[in-house]
This record gives C-alpha cells, sequence and structure tokens, in this order.
C-alpha cells in the first residue's frame, strides 16, 4: 500500500508543470549586518551599498517569481487537457515572496539602526 502511494505521489509531481525553472529566479542572500557603533566611515558605504544592492536584487527575485507564476497558469490554461494549476503552488510562490519582503524589510531596519549607532558614535559626520 505504501508503495502504491508513494508511486502515485511521483506520477502526480511528474503531471504537475515543473515550478519555476531553478536557473531563472535566484534568491538574494541578505548582507552581514554592520555593527555602527564600530564601524568606519567606508564601511558605512560599503554597508548601505550592499543593503541596495540586496534590496534590488530582492525586487528582482520578487518579479522574477510573479512572471513565472504567471507564465505556468498560462501553460497551463493552453495545456490539452487544461488541468487547473495546483493551488499549493501558489500558495508557495507567495510564501517565498513574503518571506523574501520580511528579509528585506529587517535588512533595512538592520542598517538604519546601524546609521543611527554610527551617527551617535561619530557626531561630527
Amino acid at each position: 500500500m505504501l508503495n502504491k502511494t508513494i508511486l502515485i505521489s511521483i506520477l502526480a509531481l511528474a503531471a504537475t508543470p515543473a515550478f519555476a525553472d531553478p536557473s531563472s529566479c535566484y534568491e538574494p542572500y541578505p548582507p552581514a549586518a554592520v555593527d555602527g557603533k564600530t564601524a568606519t566611515e567606508s564601511q558605512m558605504k560599503h554597508a548601505m551599498a550592499d543593503v541596495n544592492d540586496f534590496i534590488k536584487a530582492s525586487d528582482d527575485y520578487q518579479n522574477c517569481m510573479n512572471s513565472e507564476f504567471i507564465a505556468m497558469q498560462k501553460k497551463a490554461k493552453q495545456s490539452k487537457d487544461k488541468t487547473p494549476l495546483d493551488p499549493s503552488i501558489q500558495a508557495m510562490v507567495q510564501n517565498k515572496i513574503d518571506t523574501n519582503q520580511k528579509l528585506k524589510e529587517r535588512v533595512g531596519a538592520e542598517f538604519n539602526t546601524a546609521v543611527i549607532a554610527y551617527k551617535a558614535a561619530h557626531p561630527a559626520n
């Protein structure tokens, strides 16, 4: 019975359109947080560039995920059997986007905290 269940699961996965080609949507890694109390001006500038790059890459990632999902919906509608897309795929895409958005917000907040600490430690700058 278990083998039959596994086989059915494998066949169902094989019949479902593949989700977003892994090479097409790259989830960015967040930059390391900087300690504004001890950072130099140069380190803060580099940290700001890293944060901006991460935010831009995150926006690109989220747009890519949305585009891939829309393409999958269109492909499912155009298929011979008109099989609707599994709703769990939309939930998975939205979860990945939401997780990335929260990370993006956290990285921005960490950098803002570092800027406040940097300014407190270096009042002349």
